[in-house]
């Protein structure tokens, strides 16, 4: 099973169950998916690498959505107050809810009461709690893929920089490598960088930038002998 389809089963809530016992799996499957470096690293290896892992976390989104449409249906199993339409509307937003529920809850509330909730904020707190098991559940299984990218952003910085600083290089390419050594150490520091932008376009975000090698050995009286 690759790791998208491993997602796309999830439609009940006994199904979000099975995938919430086991949130590393789908960091598994996306590491069996990560197409396999060239040798030596190629910048296209980086660039292919990241497009999946970022995708990986884009299906993370989307799989949110579903399942916070799940979650409402159960929790607002019995309420007319808050239609469709709108219930559509929170589980496509969901995610960007994360840093403040509290809105979520306001307007919730304010849906419920125009339709006539008997109990607008117990309505309101349904629709929060159903946010809070689908956003704890994304953040279970987003954590393993963003310590993938920082384990994988990690084991490369030092080959970027080899590359970075390698005088039989052309000058057009050590400066490119220095860019990726750069987003290699920010990806390590902060793996979700990754869902921010293409890789193409984070690493126009560095400057131009050519690697100094590192000084080559001085030649000692004592190496002189030894070549003689």
């Amino acid at each position: 099973m690759n790791a998208k389809r491993h997602l796309d089963r999830v439609h009940s809530r006994a199904a979000i169950a099975e995938l919430a016992a086991d949130p590393l799996e789908y960091a598994r499957l996306v590491r069996e998916e990560l197409p396999p470096p060239s040798t030596p690293l190629a910048l296209a290896d980086l660039e292919a690498r990241d497009a999946v892992l970022a995708q990986a976390l884009t299906h993370l989104d989307e799989l949110a959505q579903r399942l916070m449409r799940i979650e409402l249906d159960h929790a607002l199993a019995d309420d007319t107050s808050i239609p469709a339409p709108t219930r559509k509307v929170f589980a496509s937003t969901v995610v960007g809810y994360a840093a403040n529920l509290g809105l979520l809850e306001e307007r919730a509330r304010d849906v419920a009461a125009r339709g006539r909730a008997g109990d607008p904020a117990t309505i309101a707190r349904s629709v929060v709690d159903a946010a809070t098991r689908t956003l704890d559940l994304r953040e279970a299984l987003c954590q393993p893929v963003l310590d993938l990218v920082r384990e994988l952003a990690q084991s490369t910085i030092a080959d970027a920089g080899k590359r970075a600083t390698d005088r039989t290089l052309d000058e057009m390419w050590r400066t490119k490598w220095s860019a990726a050594r750069r987003e290699l150490e920010a990806l390590a520091a902060v793996p979700a960088r990754i869902a921010t932008a293409s890789w193409a376009a984070r690493l126009a975000t560095h400057p131009d930038q050519l690697d100094e090698p590192p000084p080559e050995k001085e030649v000692t009286f004592a190496d002189m002998i030894e070549l003689d």
